[in-house]
Parts: C-alpha cells; sequence; structure tokens
C-alpha cells in the first residue's frame, strides 16, 4: 500500500521495558480488548491518583 504511514502521537514514547510479571497477569491481559499498555497505564494512574499534564 503506497503512501505516509499514519502520524504518531507524539505523547507516547516507545521504551523497551523488561519487567516481570506473574503469568495469570499477563495471560489475563492478552484476552483483554484494550492493549496492554493502556491497562497498565490506567492501572497505575489509579492506583497513585496521577492525571495527565495539561
Amino acid at each position: 500500500m503506497a503512501g505516509r504511514p499514519p502520524k504518531k502521537d507524539r505523547r507516547m514514547v516507545k521504551i523497551p521495558v523488561g519487567y516481570k510479571l506473574p503469568r495469570w497477569l499477563v495471560e489475563w491481559m492478552r484476552e483483554q480488548p484494550e492493549s496492554q499498555a493502556a491497562i497498565i497505564e490506567d492501572a497505575v494512574m489509579e492506583k497513585h491518583n496521577l492525571k495527565e499534564p495539561s
């Protein structure tokens, strides 16, 4: 397919992460419709009462 690739969200930065998680948690996250990154971001923001800077 020709053409320009879609623009990337400049707020997001892809970094390699080497965290080890329990197998059951990884399996559960893989079954969810949203991305693992979104699940982790939502959980961390809720747990630590963080808000996205404006």
